[in-house]
């Protein structure tokens, strides 16, 4: 999460009543776990990102198990929980055998994506890239970043991507879920059928 960033996302998704899927690094939580409550309470969806962003292919599996920990622990006592089980998703894509084998013990969802928005890449794609994404498929799992940044540039970027690809969504009738909800349509066929009585 991010000082500013996140709520301005959050009132964007607002606007359009839709849902997303915060994936939040360990690190970035301490002095802002007031930030983390308010993604919950907004309704959102709670996943972490381990702690330190480390790639668990290039450190020994006992350093990416401590990340791992360290990282849903910061979450619990941001939201006063103990032993909830948050969405995972893996810095850089990258699991090793003992990290992999430790979530999947644990019943811990791993994530992965459809299409990386680009905002950490130099140079950007434009801010249409999602809408496009959007436009030619029939649904992504897309990641943006909402840490906080050098400058408005990225920001401005972030929101405006966001903004289109909301457009995009709402203009192909598409459904804009967390990631949870994606992994269980059934949940989301029984609230949609008519009532029988």
């Amino acid at each position: 999460p991010s000082d500013k960033l996140t709520f301005s996302v959050m009132d964007l998704l607002d606007q359009h009543n839709a849902k997303a899927s915060f994936f939040l690094l360990g690190r970035n939580i301490i002095g802002r776990e007031n930030i983390v409550r308010q993604i919950a309470q907004r309704g959102h969806e709670i996943c972490f990102h381990g702690y330190d962003h480390l790639n668990y292919l290039k450190v020994s599996p006992r350093r990416g198990l401590e990340d791992i920990k360290k990282g849903k622990k910061a979450i619990d006592e941001a939201l006063g929980t103990n032993h909830k089980i948050y969405p995972f998703r893996p810095p850089y894509g990258k699991l090793n055998i003992v990290c992999l084998l430790y979530l999947l013990i644990k019943k811990v969802p791993i994530v992965y994506w459809t299409d990386d928005s680009g905002d950490t890449w130099k140079p950007r794609p434009g801010s249409n890239h999602i809408a496009a994404v959007i436009q030619n498929s029939q649904g992504a799992v897309t990641i943006l970043h909402d840490f906080n940044r050098s400058g408005p540039n990225v920001e401005n970027w972030v929101l405006e991507s966001v903004r289109l690809a909301l457009d995009k969504a709402k203009e192909k009738r598409m459904n804009v879920v967390t990631v949870s909800e994606l992994n269980n349509p059934v949940h989301e066929v029984y609230e949609k059928l008519p009532d029988c009585n």
